[in-house]
C-alpha cells in the first residue's frame, strides 16, 4: 500500500517494514526496516530524489492504520500543520476502514462511514485556507479504489464550496461523492483491476455500476434525491452519449455534472495498471477541451478557476 511521505513527517510508523518503489515494474526494495524508526533526515533525502511515497505490505497495512488512526484526532486538531496535509493524514488513516466498510453486505456501514468522513473533510476545508494545486500535490494518486473515492469527495466538496452553495448541500456534496462508486462492490476485482483491455462483457459490467450503486441506495431514506443522482448520474454526458441512460444537458442534475469533472480529473491524475499518471495540467487542458460535450462547460470553468489559486 502506498503511503505519502507527509504521513509520516506526522505519524511515526513503528515496527513496520517500509519499502520503495522506484519502477512499477520492478519489486519493491526494503528502505527502512521494522526495528528502524524513520528520520526527518531520511525523508528529506527521498525527497530530494523525487519519492513522494513510501509503501507498507498489505499484511502490516492494518497494523498501521490502526497506529494512524490512534493519532488522528490530534493531529487533525493540529492548526499549525496545514490542512492539505491533515487530509492527507485522514485519507490514509481512513481508507482500509472505508474498504472493509465498502465490501459488507448491507450499505449501511458504507453510508454511515461516508457521512463520518465527509463531515472531518469538509470541516478541515471550511475552517482553512486550502489551496487545491497543493492539495492535488498532497492527496494519494495510486491505483487504489478507496484513494479514488476519498479524492473525489474532497475535490468536489472543494467545488461546491467554489460554486457558493450552503454548508449544507457541501456537506450533502462531499457526502455523494464518497459514495458515487457504491455500485463497484458488485464488480469482481478480477474485472475492476484488469491490466489488459476489456472484453465487451465486461465494460458492460462497468457500466452497470452507477444503476447498481442506485439501487443499492434507493430506499434509503437519510439520502437526498440530489446524492443519489450523483451515484447515478456522474457518467452521463452532457451530448448524451454517456451511460447508463444517456441524459443530456439539463437533464443531468448540477451535482452529477460536478461530479463529472472531478471524478475524471482524479482518474486522469491517478496512476493506473496499464498507464501512468496525467501532469495536472495536461488533465485540467483534456477537461478544457472536452467542456460542452461531455461535460458541463460552467463545471469545468470552475474547476479551472479553483485550481489556479496561487
Amino acid at each position: 500500500m502506498c503511503v505519502p511521505l507527509v504521513v509520516f513527517r506526522l505519524h511515526q510508523a513503528r515496527d513496520i517494514d517500509l519499502y520503495i518503489w522506484p519502477d512499477a515494474d520492478d519489486e519493491p526494495t526494503l528502505y527502512c526496516s521494522a526495528d528502524v524508526l524513520l528520520t526527518e533526515q531520511d525523508l528529506d533525502r527521498l525527497l530530494q530524489r523525487g519519492c513522494r511515497s513510501l509503501y507498507i505490505s498489505n499484511a502490516a497495512y492494518a497494523d498501521f492504520t490502526d497506529q494512524l488512526t490512534a493519532s488522528l484526532g490530534d493531529i487533525l486538531a493540529d492548526s499549525q500543520t496545514p490542512a492539505e496535509q491533515r487530509l492527507a493524514v485522514l485519507q490514509s488513516a481512513m481508507s482500509l476502514e472505508i474498504e472493509t466498510a465498502f465490501h459488507t453486505i448491507d450499505s449501511e456501514r458504507f453510508v454511515s462511514l461516508s457521512r463520518h468522513v465527509a463531515r472531518q473533510i469538509d470541516t478541515l476545508l471550511n475552517e482553512n485556507e486550502v489551496m487545491p494545486s497543493k492539495l492535488v500535490q498532497m492527496l494519494r494518486h495510486d491505483f487504489y479504489t478507496f484513494t479514488h473515492i476519498t479524492n473525489v469527495a474532497t475535490y468536489a466538496s472543494l467545488m461546491a464550496a467554489e460554486l457558493g452553495l450552503t454548508a449544507d448541500e457541501q456537506r450533502q456534496v462531499t457526502e455523494g461523492g464518497l459514495l458515487h462508486d457504491v455500485g463497484k462492490r458488485f464488480i469482481p476485482s478480477s474485472v475492476l483491476c484488469k491490466r489488459t483491455k476489456l472484453t465487451d462483457e465486461e465494460w458492460d459490467l462497468i457500466r452497470s455500476h452507477p444503476q447498481r450503486g442506485y439501487e443499492d441506495l434507493c430506499e434509503r431514506v437519510d439520502l437526498e434525491q440530489a446524492q443519489l443522482m450523483m451515484v447515478y448520474s456522474h457518467h452521463e454526458r452532457i451530448d448524451g452519449k454517456g451511460y447508463p441512460v444517456g441524459l443530456t444537458g439539463e437533464e443531468i442534475h448540477p451535482w452529477a455534472r460536478l461530479l463529472s469533472v472531478v471524478d475524471v480529473f482524479d482518474a486522469l491524475t491517478g496512476a493506473r495498471p496499464y498507464r501512468s499518471s496525467w501532469k495536472v495540467q495536461d488533465a485540467l487542458a483534456y477537461l478544457e477541451r472536452n467542456a460542452g460535450t461531455q461535460f458541463d462547460g460552467d463545471m469545468v470553468r470552475c474547476w479551472l478557476s479553483a485550481m489556479k489559486w496561487s
